[in-house]
Parts: C-alpha cells; structure tokens; sequence
C-alpha cells in the first residue's frame, strides 16, 4: 500500500467520470461555496487584505480574475490568494472534522481558475469536489500527528486540494496530476505558532495560490516526483526516505489505509462531516459561546451581578483557544475569557464583537478578568481526532456564579451549525446578508443567493463574481 498511495489518488482524481460524484455531494458543495464567499466579501475590509491587496498591486501582474469586494483585477494565482486570506482573516469559515478548513482554500482557487478558464459553474464544482476528496484523504491520514507537531495544515493540505482541483479544469492525465500533487507538496509550510495573527489568513492564501501555480506548472510538464506522499522505507536515509507524510509527521506518524479507505464509495463532500461557524474564531468554542447566550439570556444575567465565571472544556478546545487575555481582535477569536465575556454582554457573537474597538472596551475587559478557564478529568479523554472514538472538542460545562451566590449553569457539546445541528441555507443565507450588508448593496446580494444556488446551471462564472464586486474606499472594518 505504501507504493501506492500517491498513484491510486491521482489515478482516481484524473480518471474518474464526474457522472461519480453523488448528488448530496453538489448540494453539500453550493453551502461551501456560499458560506466562504460569505466570509471572503467580509474579510475583504480585513487589515490582512487590505495591506496584501497593496503588495499584491506594487507587483503588478495580468488582470485576469476578480478580487472578491473590490473592483480591480489581478492574476489568477494572486486573485486565489487575495480571496483566501479574505475569507480566513475573520475566523468565520467552516471546518470540516479530522480535516481542516478544507472549503477556504478550495472555494477561492477553484473560482479564480474557473474564471480565468472560461469554465462552467457544473465544471467548477466537479473539480471542487475531487479536490476536497484528495485533500480530505490524505488529511485524514496525516491527522492528528500534522497539527500536533506545530504545522497549520491549511499550509500543506490546501494547496494540494486546489491542485488538484486545478488540474480536473485542465484536463490533465494522471501522471501530469501526480506531479500537481508533488509541486505543492513541496510548497507546503503554516506554523501554528503564528495562529493568533494575520499568519493564519495567510497560511490559506498562501496554499492557494501554491494549489494554482502547481497545476499550471503540471500542465506544462514540469516533472517531480511522481509518488510524493509515501517515502521509501528501504533502511536507507537518501533522499527518497522523505515524502510528504513522514517529513511533515515524523518517521511511521501517518495511516495510508485512511487515504485510500472505501475510495470512490464515500465522498466526504456527501458526508455530515462540516461544522459551520457561526461565530467567529475558532471552531471548538462555539460550544461555549452559544451556551452563555442561551444561559445569559435564560436568566437575564446583567454583568454588574457576576462574581466569577467557570468554564470547563476539553483540552482540544484550551489548546486551539490558548489564549488567557485578548487585547486585539486576532488574539480575542482564540480567547475563551474573551469569548464567555462578550457574549454575555452582547447576547451574540458575531463580526462586531470582535473587533478591535469591542475587543478594547473597558466592560469586556473588566468582565474577562472573571472568567476562569480549566480542562476538568473527565474531559481530558476529548484529545485527538475530532469524531473518532467518542471525541468531541465542543463538551463543556459553564457555571456563572452571582454576588448573591445563585449559580447558574449549562452544559453543551455542540454549537448551531455543527453536524448534530447542521446549519441550513436559509441559516447561511443570513450569514452571507451579516457579511455583506455595507459592502455589497442589496441587489447584489440578492443576485449572489440566486446565483450561488444555480452554480451548476451556470455558463460560466462571471455573473456571480459581478454580484460580489464592491468599490473600496480604503479604510478597514476589522
């Protein structure tokens, strides 16, 4: 099996008729593709976007695809990697278990190459689905050992997911795939010590645009290795020891069974295996966050009576939300003091509770202070894959005691919007209105709905991308 992993892959992913993809797959797909652009017209007024957009424009370059919420035009490589950081930059998009954020980095590339290639929307969106399945694949096999040895996967997995997206619109044969897979193989990075910080957005951008320009280069027949992600176990230490697993995860830290288990028989497109957010910041807290709604609003609690809040949670969720004071909004969408203060204050969680101003308002400050977060015995056993022998990085228990000793409290392990309460399209629909009220006007939002659930009875792109343009003047929102 070690032999064969790289090749069963691209042989799937080059040969397999589109007529495959199961129909649950396409429906799943349009949500995709409408909660990320949701969050890419947002994250357009992102500081991070803003100032790539600039360096992006000092470069100069063809004006070939769109930059979502704005009017100007840049390349394809730099308009996928303009709409990634966009999309990523507010920690709104979604996250698909045992996975990544697979949808952040696959939206935006297989829309800028499907745009620049004059393809269909159906096209568009059979591509999409076979690099969401190569990339859920091989993640599935490098997970948990990737994120656990310090690397963001977003980085490493994206840019392989639009790679081979990439190379479905180019028609490439299995051979010219494989060497898609193995240019942005070697392209990979994303250091989770940058989590926190404009980094993250630009890991996602980033493997975007390593995504496209690996399958341009594999169009013209630029040649690597054509069996990247296994390395040769032969007892020697050459060069060829080293693929993409065992260099990323450490010798033997990786299952190659899990990257071709049942393949062409499950697709994870077809799968309830995404949590959307519906707040912003990372994805295990939503649990959290939306238990100090409802328990806030339950006993319509007012800060001035809070003595102390409790929370406990799963150390997954502490070590993805590290973060015990937040001074900035980057730093407040991985604070789980932040995140229980502000949403009982503002009974929501939403862009405008993280921002830097809110972030820096005495009242959330003050009420951070008395927020305690811990991981309790019995939930040290959630560590590890999310979804695999009972795992669950959403369970936790709140506790919000008074001045006059009442205690209220709550307990969840899941958030709205998760796969045991998937979010809707008219639930996502809402969210897309959020993000684009103030940017896009009404009508464009409302053409963008339309459109985006006719994906596939599109000629071609252009219309949408019409829809998600928007003059800029300048100045930041987040």
């Amino acid at each position: 099996m070690q032999e064969q992993v790289t090749a069963t892959l691209g042989r799937f992913a080059a040969e397999t008729p589109a007529e495959r993809i199961p129909s649950a797959a396409f429906d799943s797909a349009k949500l995709k593709f409408l909660d990320t652009l949701a969050v890419s017209v947002a994250g357009s007024r992102h500081r991070a976007s803003i100032i790539s957009f600039d360096v992006v424009n000092q470069l100069g370059g063809h004006h070939q695809c769109t930059v979502i919420g704005r009017r100007e035009r840049v390349s394809v490589e730099q308009a996928g990697y303009l709409n990634a950081l966009s999309a990523h930059a507010l920690e709104y998009d979604d996250y698909t278990k045992s996975v990544t954020h697979a949808s952040v980095c696959l939206v935006p590339g297989a829309l800028a190459l499907a745009e620049w290639l004059g393809t269909s929307g159906k096209a568009m969106l059979e591509a999409f689905a076979f690099g969401f399945e190569i990339e859920a694949r091989i993640a599935r096999g490098m997970r948990p050992w990737l994120l656990d040895r310090g690397w963001h996967p977003n980085g490493i997995l994206g840019g392989i997911g639009v790679a081979v997206a990439g190379a479905r619109l180019l028609a490439l044969d299995h051979t010219a795939l494989r060497m898609a897979i193995g240019i942005a193989a070697s392209e990979g990075s994303g250091l989770r010590k940058n989590v926190g910080s404009m980094g993250k957005a630009f890991h996602v951008g980033h493997g975007v645009r390593c995504g496209v320009l690996a399958a341009l280069l594999a169009a013209k027949g630029f040649k690597v290795d054509p069996n990247i992600i296994e390395g040769s176990d032969d007892g020697n230490e050459g060069h060829e020891r080293f693929g993409l697993a065992d260099t990323f995860n450490g010798r033997g830290n990786h299952d190659y069974g899990k990257m071709l288990e049942r393949l062409g028989e499950r697709w994870e497109l077809a799968e309830n295996t995404t949590n959307v957010r519906m707040h912003p910041g990372s994805t295990a807290p939503g649990a959290s966050i939306d238990a100090m709604i409802d328990l806030a609003g339950a006993h319509d609690i007012q800060p001035a009576q809070v003595a102390s809040i409790e929370l406990e949670c799963t150390p997954q969720c502490l070590a993805i939300a590290p973060y015990p004071v937040a001074t900035d909004s980057h730093k407040a969408r991985f604070c789980l003091p932040y995140s229980m203060a502000v949403s009982l204050l503002d009974r929501r969680a939403g862009l405008a509770q993280y921002t830097d101003e809110r972030v820096n308002r005495a009242d959330v400050q003050a009420l951070m202070k008395r927020v305690e977060v811990h991981v309790p015995e019995d939930l040290k056993r959630h560590w590890g894959q999310w979804g695999e022998g009972g795992v669950n990085w959403g369970a936790m228990r709140l506790a919000v005691t008074l001045h006059d000793g009442t205690v209220h409290r709550i307990a969840r392990s899941t958030a709205r919007g998760w796969t045991e309460d998937p979010a809707t399209w008219d639930d996502l629909a809402g969210k897309f209105r959020e993000c684009a009220t103030g940017i896009l006007s009404a009508d464009q939002i409302s053409d963008a709905l339309d459109l985006i659930r006719r994906l596939d009875e599109l000629r071609d792109v252009q219309p949408l991308l019409r829809a998600l343009q928007a003059d800029f003047d300048g100045k930041a929102l987040y």
